[in-house]
Order: structure tokens, then C-alpha cells, then sequence
């Protein structure tokens, strides 16, 4: 094999070692969730922004509402076809904090260079005259090579987003006029605390990590782990998402 089809070999080696790990990057989310036991049978929902001046005909926040009803279809919810329909009304809100500096203490590889001892090799050489051969001893130097001895903590500052998904649902009172709030009935928060400052790329795996703590009381933040190729993060990417119902449509027991 020539030494340009090695290096060849190497460089996509290379990439392709870069490509898996861009592909398995680890998301760290904490995850809040709590609810209220004395209503479980809310089913329907409508999803409204909590801030009222949120434009909904932002692509961004159609995109966030499409990951959001995903992740409701895997706990069994499903969205009301009109808003005096609806069992609750779920309100949401995403972002991204100002960028603050923190610092961190950091575990770095720490590597020793290493002199491999000299090597004496015999080489054997022709004469094309007399057709001799000679042997003789070579002196080969010893590689060098970089491993790894250990690790050693140190400080470092890094600048840190903070990005945010919260989701509160709340007892549908469209179509009554009381003076008296609408009871919460669960409420999940998912922050995620790292240098990446992509929002739209954090908004799907912020939605993932809501699918299974709706309805539940995690009773203090819980810190999850998610990768790209996770189940639960290919089912919201791909937003199986259940259409709009009203109870009209819903199966009876009839017949």
C-alpha cells in the first residue's frame, strides 16, 4: 500500500471519528416537574405562549409547539380541536438567559513525552559486482511518543447559556367568568447549563426531556442525560404529533 493511500485512509479515518462524536454529543438537562394530584383526568389541551406578546406566526415558536405536541402524544395528550374544548390550557416558554461567566474546576489529560530506548538492526547489503553480501549492525534511535500519566484539576472560566423550557398546564376556564384562578395541574422546567449558545438545537432535546416527567412531581430538580441518537430524541425530531380533536371525535362505548 502506497503512503498516499495510507494517508488517505488516515484523513477519513479522521473525519469519520469526527462525524460519530458530533453525533453522539451528550445533552445534560435539569428537569423540574411537579403536579397537582387532585386533577388527573385532563386529557385535551390548546397551547398558548405565556408571554401574551409572543408573535405565534414566528416560525421558532411553530417549530417549539410542533416538538412540544410530540412529546404530549407520548403521554397519551392530545390537542382539543377548539379552545372551549379543551381540559387545560398549557402555557410555554423558551429562551435563552444573558450569557454570564462562570468558573469551573476542570479535569485535563496530562502527558509525559516518552523516549523509547535506541535499537541496533542488521541490514544486509549486495554488492551488484561481486555479488557479496555484507550484513552489518545500524543504530536505530528510539521513538518518541506523547501518553497519557494523568489527570490534574484546574480552574477555568467559561462563559455559560443558559437555555430554558418550562410548561405549565392550568385548568381550562375559557368558558367561565370567576373572579378565581385556574388551578395549576402539573408543571415541568428543563434547563440545560453549557458553553452552546444554538437554541433551536437545544429546543428538541428540551422537548424530549419533557416526555416523561408530564404529570409527574420530580420533587427537585433531576439531572438527565440525552444523546442525539436516543429514541425518545428521533421521535420528537420526527414530530408524530396526533391532529387536533374535539370530544365529538372521540370513541364511545356505544354500539
Amino acid at each position: 500500500m502506497t503512503s498516499s493511500k495510507v494517508r488517505s485512509i488516515a484523513t477519513l479515518g479522521a473525519i469519520l471519528a469526527l462525524l460519530l462524536v458530533g453525533c453522539n454529543t451528550t445533552y445534560e438537562m435539569a428537569v423540574d416537574a411537579i403536579s397537582n394530584p387532585s386533577i388527573t383526568d385532563a386529557e385535551s389541551y390548546i397551547i398558548i405562549p405565556r408571554d401574551p406578546e409572543t408573535d405565534t406566526n414566528d416560525l421558532r415558536y411553530k417549530e417549539t409547539v410542533d416538538y412540544i405536541k410530540t412529546a404530549l402524544s407520548g403521554k397519551g395528550l392530545y390537542e382539543a380541536l377548539n379552545a372551549e374544548d379543551a381540559d387545560m390550557v398549557i402555557e410555554i416558554d423558551y429562551g435563552m438567559e444573558p450569557p454570564r461567566q462562570e468558573y469551573r474546576v476542570v479535569e485535563e489529560p496530562v502527558f509525559a513525552t516518552i523516549q523509547h530506548p535506541d535499537t541496533m538492526q542488521q541490514v544486509a547489503q549486495t554488492d551488484p559486482r561481486t555479488g557479496r553480501t555484507i550484513v552489518y549492525n545500524v543504530l536505530v534511535p528510539g521513538r518518541r511518543s506523547k501518553e497519557l500519566i494523568g489527570y490534574e484539576e484546574r480552574l477555568k472560566s467559561v462563559v455559560v447559556n443558559e437555555k430554558y423550557l418550562e410548561l405549565t398546564a392550568k385548568e381550562n376556564t375559557i368558558t367561565t367568568s370567576s373572579d378565581i384562578p385556574p388551578q395549576e395541574i402539573w408543571s415541568v422546567q428543563v434547563r440545560n447549563f453549557d458553553e452552546n449558545n444554538d437554541l433551536r438545537e437545544y429546543i428538541p432535546i428540551m422537548a424530549a426531556s419533557v416526555t416523561d416527567y408530564v404529570g409527574e412531581d420530580t420533587g427537585s430538580n433531576h439531572n438527565i442525560r440525552l444523546k442525539e441518537k436516543d429514541d425518545v430524541v428521533q421521535f420528537i425530531k420526527k414530530g408524530i404529533v396526533q391532529k387536533p380533536a374535539s370530544k365529538a371525535d372521540l370513541p364511545t362505548n356505544e354500539g
